[in-house]
């Protein structure tokens, strides 16, 4: 503890000091009251006051900013949510903020500002595009950007990224266009849609549809699955002549099968005057159902065999499907991916019990695209486009309007076929964005 004496003497002395302060004010050293004290505490209130005041401002100015224009490019009225843009060092309402990116040129960020704010300079014309995108949301990178089509009990629907709840059952189905003729069936197989003739009989047998009957299907789906070579019995030049080389004795258009090293179910071959050629299931019953084989088994060849006569490609029946069978869900799902699968296509067949939930893009994200065809060709030459989460598509003029709006420099592939089915919105380009209020309204874009 430090000395009491000490503290009673620099108390004394603060005491005189003070006592002498006040006879020189009031020339009086009774010092009945004191004026000076009220004072230092009015000072003390005043710092104090000061101080929150400035606080106070503080926050709100990080809170609730813009009470100056600056030199932003675009701003937002706080109060009504109102874009404005900066030309020639006046502000123009626009419709949104696309067109006043649009406008400038450039993907600048808007400044949130009051209308006090405003009212103190200079605006003009209405300019912009109306209907174009309020905002431009984060674009979904080439890893989630798959688009998903599917046909249920409500018609078509387009889901892009992502799918939740989307059908997950991988299988061949046979459908009919709803609304067409019955006559005209598909069976959706190997992320393609095939033509069958369902009063054909060896069809019918080698694809074990038997009593079943087609499933209607929306054309927006059957659009959405590229097409391939109807599935018909192939026609085999030289059918009955002897085989080449050491196959002599088997004819030409039999099939036979050949055993596997591993000992699974042996491969099918079909004998062809150059050679062998390695055939799926329902190919091999199509052959053989056409053919002097039918009702008899196939015969088994050694494995060596196939090493001593050539291996040939020249029979047209890549695109059947392997194996017969088709399922029957409530929904059927083409699902498009940028990447091929390990069959080379881009499309899966899916069915299930019900179709994806939420709405066609996430919520708060976005999709730049150039449109391709369903099989990924035209990845350089197919048109720009912006389908935000409203599921509306705005054709985009070039990569420079592309630039303007912030969007990023590889847009991601999307199949046409898809993209038309969703709303299109107004073309989105600079010259539409110019024109006043006055003008007619820009044309949906194609």
């Amino acid at each position: 503890m430090g000395d009491p004496r000490a503290r009673l003497q620099l108390s004394g002395h603060r005491f005189l000091a003070h006592r002498m302060a006040h006879a020189l004010v009031r020339g009086d050293t009774g010092m009945l009251d004191d004026p000076l004290r009220t004072q230092s505490i009015s000072l003390a209130a005043g710092a104090v006051a000061a101080v929150i005041a400035v606080a106070v401002c503080a926050v709100l100015a990080v809170l609730r900013p813009g009470g100056s224009l600056g030199d932003a490019r675009i701003v937002v009225v706080r109060e009504s949510g109102a874009v404005y843009v900066r030309v020639d060092d006046v502000m123009h309402p626009v419709f949104n903020l696309a067109s006043a990116r649009l406008v400038l040129g450039e993907a600048a960020a808007p400044r949130v500002v009051s209308q006090r704010a405003l009212e103190r300079t200079a605006t003009g014309s209405q300019l912009g595009i109306p209907g174009a995108p309020e905002q431009i949301s984060p674009p979904l990178g080439t890893e989630q950007a798959q688009w998903t089509v599917c046909d249920g009990q409500q018609g078509a629907t387009v889901t892009a990224g992502p799918a939740a709840g989307a059908a997950t059952v991988a299988g061949n189905v046979l459908v009919t266009p709803r609304g067409e003729s019955a006559a005209l069936t598909y069976l959706l197989h190997d992320g393609r849609r095939s033509r069958v003739d369902l009063r054909h009989s060896a069809v019918v047998r080698a694809l074990k549809l038997d009593g079943v009957v087609p499933q209607a299907v929306s054309p927006e789906l059957l659009a959405a699955v590229p097409e391939a070579p109807a599935i018909v019995p192939p026609h085999i030049p030289g059918r009955g002549a002897a085989g080449p080389g050491i196959l002599r004795d088997q004819p030409v258009g039999a099939v036979v099968t050949v055993a596997r090293a591993d000992g699974g179910a042996g491969d099918f071959y079909v004998v062809l005057d150059g050679g062998l050629q390695r055939i799926g299931e329902v190919a091999a019953d199509l052959i053989r159902f056409t053919g002097p084989q039918a009702g008899a088994g196939v015969p088994a060849v050694a494995s060596d065999v196939v090493g001593a006569v050539p291996v040939v490609t020249s029979l047209p029946v890549g695109t059947y499907p392997e194996h017969a069978g088709v399922v029957t869900e409530a929904v059927v799902c083409a699902v498009w991916s940028p990447e091929r699968g390990q069959d080379g296509s881009h499309t899966r067949i899916r069915v299930g019990a019900q179709a994806p939930a939420g709405p066609t893009v996430p919520t708060g994200r976005s999709l730049f695209v150039r449109s391709v065809g369903l099989t990924g060709g035209g990845h350089s030459s197919g048109s720009l486009f912006l389908v935000t989460d409203t599921g509306t598509r705005y054709g985009i003029r070039d990569a420079g309007t592309a630039t303007a709006l912030g969007l990023p420099d590889d847009p991601v592939p999307a199949p046409w076929p898809v993209l038309a089915l969703l709303p299109a919105g107004p073309e989105l380009s600079r010259d539409a964005a110019l024109r006043t209020g006055t003008s007619p309204p820009p044309q949906p874009s194609r």
